[in-house]
Formats: C-alpha cells, sequence, structure tokens
C-alpha cells in the first residue's frame, strides 16, 4: 500500500484532512492505458479540452463509490481493466463505521477499494485485497465518495432528495434512518396481519413462495462459519508452496533433525530433574519438559496444516465453486455469511408460524396498533425540527447565492403534508414533503425550483447547498463535474472561493473550462489526449507552478500564449492564494455596489 504521506500534508492551509483519496491509480480505461495520480487535500481542479477523457476520469471515481460498470468502458485490445483508489482514514468515527460496514479491520487506517472490469466472467470488487460483493463495495464507496454532475443537479429537482438536503443540514438523517426502518417493519407488521386475516388459499401461497426461498437457500446450504472458513482456506493455498516449505523448514530444525531443539529441551529435562533436592534447578527441569510438550503439540498442528495444504486440482476447484457460490447467495439475497444461515432460520420460523395463524392475530394486532402510535410520535417530532431548519437554511442559501451573483434572488423551503399513495399517511421519511422555492429575478413570481431553473442556475444552487452542507456532510471526497455549466468568467472567482470552502472540510475535486474557478485548486491536474504509437491514448498530469501558469494561460487565451497572458495566469493565482475570508469580502463589496437590476452572467 502507498504510505508515504504524514498527516500534515492531509489538508489545505487551513488545517488538515481527516479522511481522502491519496492515491488513484487507471488502467486500460477509455482511452487510458496507465495512470497514476497523487492527491492532495483540499480543492483539486481537473482541466483539459473537451473530448480528451476526463469522462473516464470521472467514471473511475463512479466505480469506487460502488456504480455499475460497463463493459465498452474497457480499453480497445485489452481484456480487462483495474481502477484503485487509495483512501487514508484518520478519523476513528469514520473508520470504525466503515468497519462495522464492511467487516474488515482498517490496519494504518489505509482502504484500498480495486474494481477490475473484465469483458468475460465476472467483474472483481476488492477491499484491501479481499474479494467482497458489489453490495459491499458500494456500501463502503458511498461513505467516502460523491459525484455532482448533470444527474445529481437533475436529481435536486426531486421532492424526496430535496427533503434529505433538509435533514442532512438539520442533522436528522441517523433518526430518518430510525423512522425508516420503524416505518418498513410496522409495514412488514401490517402486511403480515393481513396476509394472516385472508383464506386458506391466501397462507398456502405464502407458505409455497417461502418454501421457494428456503429451496433456494437449501440449494447451497450455508453453514455458519463456512464462508469465512472457506475464504481462509483458499488464502491458504493461494500460497500454499511458501507455507509448505516454511513448515517443513521449521519441523526439521525443531523435531526431525539431529540435535534438534526437542531433542535438546528432553535432554535438558533430564538431566536438570536430577537436582531434585534444589529446587530453582528441577524447577527449570520442569520448564524445559512443559515447553517441550506445547511444542509438541504446535508441531503436531503445523503438520496438520501441512497435510490440509495437500490438496488436488479437482478439490481446489470445488472449494473455489463453492465459494463462488455461496458469494452469489449472498448477493442475490443481499446478507452476509451467518446472516444468510440466520435468513433462512427465519423464513423457517415464519413457514413454521402459518401453521398456527389464527392463534397470533390479538397478538399481532396490539403490536400492530403500538407500532402505529409510535411512528406518529416520531414522524411528529421529525416535523417539529425539519420546520425549525427551513428558515435557518432559506436564509442561508440566500446569502449563499448572493456571494454568487444572485444577489436579488430568493430562495426557500417550504414543507407540507405527504400526499397520496402512503401508507397510514406516512412515507418512509415520515409525513412531510418539502419543495424548494426559487426567485431568480427581482419582480418575478417564485415557482418550484423543478419549474424554472436554467443550467446556470441550478449549478449556483448545488453549490449553495453543498457549501452550506459542508460541515454536516459525511462524505470525505466530493467530485463536481459541469458545476460551471452556463456561469461565466465574472462569477468563476466567486465559485472557486465556494469550492475552496469546501475544500476546508472535504476533499474536492473539480474539472472546469474556467480558469478563474481553476485559480483557487491547492493542485491542478491536466488531462490531455496524445498519438503514441500510432494509438490515442489519455495521459493526466499533475502540473508544477511553471506548466500550471501555462495553463491557467491556455484556459483564458487559447495556445497562443504570451508574455503578457501568462503574467496575468500568474497574478491570478497568487490572488487566489489570498485569505478565503478576505476574497469572500471583496467579491460582496463588489457586489453591493453594483447598480440596482443588474446581474452578471
Amino acid at each position: 500500500m502507498f504510505v508515504g504521506y504524514s498527516i500534515a500534508q492531509l489538508g489545505p492551509a487551513g488545517g488538515p484532512l481527516f479522511v481522502m483519496l491519496i492515491q488513484l491509480t487507471i488502467r486500460d480505461l477509455g482511452l487510458i492505458e496507465h495512470a497514476e495520480i497523487e492527491l492532495e487535500g483540499g480543492l483539486q481542479v481537473i482541466s483539459g479540452e473537451t473530448g480528451v477523457g476526463k469522462s473516464m476520469l470521472l467514471a473511475s471515481m463512479s466505480l469506487l463509490s460502488g456504480e455499475r460498470p460497463r463493459v465498452d468502458w474497457i480499453r480497445t485490445g485489452s481484456e480487462e481493466a483495474l481502477v484503485a483508489g487509495l483512501f487514508v482514514i484518520e478519523d476513528a468515527a469514520r473508520r470504525k463505521r466503515l468497519e462495522e460496514t464492511t467487516g474488515i479491520e482498517l490496519e494504518d487506517g489505509e482502504l484500498l477499494i480495486e474494481r477490475r472490469l473484465r469483458r468475460q466472467g465476472r467483474h472483481g470488487c476488492r477491499l484491501n485485497g479481499r474479494e467482497v460483493p458489489a453490495s459491499l463495495l458500494r456500501a463502503a464507496g458511498q461513505q467516502l465518495i460523491e459525484i455532482h454532475g448533470q444527474q445529481s443537479q437533475l436529481a435536486l429537482l426531486d421532492p424526496r432528495a430535496q427533503l434529505e438536503i433538509i435533514d442532512d443540514f438539520a442533522g436528522l438523517v441517523a433518526e430518518r434512518r430510525e423512522f425508516s426502518s420503524l416505518f418498513r417493519s410496522t409495514r412488514a407488521l401490517e402486511s403480515q396481519l393481513e396476509a394472516l386475516k385472508h383464506d386458506a388459499e391466501t397462507r398456502a401461497e405464502r407458505r409455497l413462495s417461502l418454501e421457494h426461498l428456503i429451496s433456494e437457500i437449501d440449494t447451497a446450504d450455508p453453514r455458519l462459519g463456512e464462508r469465512d472458513r472457506l475464504e481462509e482456506e483458499l488464502g491458504l493455498l493461494e500460497g500454499k508452496d511458501q507455507i509448505s516449505s516454511r513448515i517443513a523448514e521449521t519441523l526439521d530444525k525443531f523435531h526431525e533433525s539431529e540435535g534438534s531443539l526437542i531433542d535438546q529441551l528432553a535432554r535438558s529435562a533430564r538431566d536438570f530433574s536430577a537436582f531434585a533436592n534444589h529446587r530453582d534447578l528441577a524447577e527449570f527441569g520442569a520448564l524445559c519438559a512443559s515447553v517441550g510438550g506445547q511444542l509438541e503439540d504446535g508441531l503436531h498442528t503445523l503438520r496438520g496444516i501441512a497435510d490440509g495444504l495437500d490438496v488436488d486440482a479437482s478439490t481446489l476447484d470445488e472449494m473455489s465453486r463453492r465459494f463462488d457460490l455461496l458469494v452469489s447467495l449472498e448477493e442475490r439475497f443481499r446478507r452476509r455469511g451467518d446472516d444468510l444461515v440466520q435468513y433462512r432460520a427465519e423464513l423457517h420460523d415464519e413457514l413454521e408460524g402459518l401453521s398456527t395463524a389464527e392463534d397470533s392475530l390479538p397478538a399481532l394486532t396490539e403490536e400492530l396498533g403500538k407500532a402505529l402510535q409510535t411512528m406518529k410520535k416520531r414522524a411528529q417530532a421529525l416535523t417539529r425540527k425539519r420546520k425549525k431548519a427551513l428558515t435557518e437554511l432559506s436564509a442561508r442559501i440566500t446569502t449563499e447565492l448572493a456571494d454568487l451573483g444572485m444577489e436579488r434572488a430568493t430562495f426557500r423551503a417550504d414543507r407540507s403534508a405527504v400526499e397520496g399513495g402512503t401508507f397510514r399517511g406516512f412515507d418512509e421519511f415520515g409525513s412531510d414533503r418539502i419543495e424548494l422555492i426559487f426567485g431568480p429575478n427581482p419582480g418575478e413570481p417564485e415557482r418550484p425550483l423543478r419549474e424554472i431553473a436554467s443550467g446556470g442556475e441550478l449549478s449556483r444552487v448545488m453549490l449553495s447547498l453543498k457549501r452550506t452542507l459542508a460541515e454536516a456532510g459525511s462524505v470525505a471526497t466530493l467530485v463536481f463535474d459541469e458545476i460551471d455549466t452556463g456561469v461565466g468568467g465574472r462569477l468563476g472567482s466567486a465559485l472557486g472561493v465556494k469550492l475552496k470552502e469546501i475544500g476546508a472540510r472535504h476533499q474536492v475535486l473539480c474539472v472546469t473550462h474556467l480558469a478563474q474557478l481553476a485559480c483557487y485548486g491547492a493542485s491542478q491536474h491536466r488531462v490531455e489526449k496524445r498519438v503514441v504509437d500510432d494509438r490515442t491514448v489519455t495521459t493526466i498530469e499533475h502540473l508544477d507552478e511553471e506548466r500550471r501558469i501555462e495553463e491557467i494561460a491556455e484556459m483564458m487565451r487559447g495556445t497562443q500564449r504570451t508574455d503578457r497572458s501568462l503574467a496575468e495566469a500568474k497574478e491570478m493565482l497568487e490572488a487566489a492564494r489570498t485569505d478565503a475570508r478576505i476574497r469572500t469580502a471583496q467579491i460582496r463589496t463588489a457586489q453591493t455596489r453594483s447598480a440596482p437590476g443588474e446581474r452578471a452572467c
């Protein structure tokens, strides 16, 4: 694993980041033949002309977050592609949460995520070298990477996504999850109760369904501890030649060779046992005898391990197929290892319970009534807290929009009760529906964001929300693509300030064509397309100070660089490196002096 970092290097000047992506490896993905990218904290800018392959760089990040891979991403002429991301996780709470999610101990605070795409056969997912189901990798990746592109901006228009924003801001995510769990269990309880009230034919149908599920699991017949045992044994067999050699050497030294350690211990035990009248000498003799016995036991265990490594190819193939079958079953039922065995037991219990269905009706009815009352109280508590958060969020987003050239825009979040298609007046988030209301133009009526926002307006609303939610956000690395859509150069600096502020608490990767925005990056990478040996390849280069000045100049003026454009680029970079609070104050002062009704494009 990559370990060439120190905690002082992990964050921008404002302080260290304790969770971040430090190294990205890409092989044979799209036009990228091979790239090794080392990343820092804060705002990381990615620039390059349209069509050079930045989309594959973004695709690599989506793969690390657990998104579904596509075979057509594999480079032409290659049978597989690899994306690997190394995260350093110094935050104890985040590390514990990831360990609970993955079941993997994060040694040295590092997590290596690997995705291998194959034209033939199953794609591979690994966490710290351990093969895992795609669902488990997704659960880990989504705690570490969040990608904001055109699709995520469109998702912002969904009322459910807007409700999640309110909960993020109000710190209600955990409480909402608890409610969702209660909601699902209550619905399941009512479904069970209704099922019991149906006639025998309905119960018979449910019995058939349960029997089918049980039969699917019984086909593999998973056993407690079997999956972990197979994984451990296969890991041993992969290195069996080296292990067998070490065991043979140890047995020879300790037991089988002339004058072995066992022989020497036995001789010492006999020699010193003769001094029965001298307590210390006699005790040493007894110690030699005891150590010899323990060593014999250990060597016996080694012999057993060595014997177990003597597995023929057919047995090894059978073990591998058995492990693959268990992993496939885990993905099918979204349960891992012993949880799958427990799930089968639960299905058996439900099947057995169908025979005494009528006897359980009164108790289930009472249980459902209590669950509904609890659900109602928790939904009311969520509503109270959300209403309190709405006003504060609206004011803060309005201020953020002013910094982004929309000083006279209005923004608010409205709450209403959920409507049709609910369960007892609730959905899995509670009893609230949130609508973001936006008024970009003075004198024009406010309307729902989903009805009026242009691409540029939506980008600025999205960035304002991410800036406001930065402190509460739990995802470590934020990736922004097309955040500058519809935004001209005059607002590029304002976008850069906002992204830099987000970068004070998160690692931020931003693909941009705006020089004014790019200047605010803690570092910058250029994506470029070249022809090498009659083949097109995409390269990713970390820019030093001189190359970065040249890149900024080209972003402003094209490839025809001049001394004047280079000097302007250097001046922009130096200005962007001044204190963020001073720069923000300058932007607000400039906006205050603007003529009434004038808005930047």
